[in-house]
């Protein structure tokens, strides 16, 4: 994970110091910022995914009476052992299409982090390590939100309407894609010594 978040880092650093080169001595016009721009938004949906372990379809299994929850990353498989999770969060939003986005982000002690859709084998072992834990003295219990918890049926629900939960999503999911870009933006403007001003409105 951490070579992957600075592998997106060095890159987006290297495109924008190009970027801003480039207008400083004029191969580019000062409004040639959408590079730095577009690189600021690219590395900004990488970095939500490798961060959070976006995954493909998970894969539970036991090894040496271990449970264990594989799944496929972009950088790679990704195992959480369940006995060892720190945290479940719930994260929805409206996607494209009407199609709902609803993702479990699992964090173990490590600060290893999967996030996976609905898989119902991968659901019934969260719910069943969750209640093993809830069991538990309090300094080995997982913290779950409500609104996860909703999702595994464990108590106590989220009182908050799915409606609410959907549209905080979507705007989290703006502003983790956006303001990479906007801030890449500006950067790029300042390195420059153009006006982020002047630069957005063509003149």
């Amino acid at each position: 994970m951490r070579l992957g978040l600075g592998i997106v880092g060095a890159v987006w650093a290297t495109v924008v110091l190009a970027d801003a080169g480039l207008i400083r001595t004029h191969v580019l016009k000062g409004t040639d910022t959408g590079i730095a721009t577009a690189a600021g938004f690219v590395a900004g949906v990488l970095t939500y995914l490798i961060w959070l372990g976006d995954a493909v379809t998970p894969h539970v299994s036991t090894v040496e009476g271990r449970q264990l929850v594989s799944a496929r990353t972009i950088t790679g498989v990704r195992t959480i052992e369940l006995d060892a999770l720190a945290s479940v969060r719930r994260f929805a939003a409206m996607g494209r299409y009407g199609v709902t986005i609803d993702e479990l982000r699992l964090k173990d002690r490590h600060g290893l982090r999967l996030t996976i859709g609905h898989d119902t084998r991968a659901e019934r072992a969260i719910r069943r390590a969750v209640m093993r834990a809830d069991a538990q003295p309090f300094d080995a219990s997982v913290k779950v939100t409500r609104h996860a918890r909703s999702r595994l049926g464990l108590e106590p629900h989220s009182s908050v309407p799915g409606s609410v939960h959907l549209f905080f999503g979507v705007w989290v999911m703006l502003a983790a894609l956006l303001l990479p870009a906007l801030g890449s933006y500006t950067i790029a403007c300042f390195l420059a010594g153009t006006s982020a001003w002047s630069s957005a409105s063509g003149h």
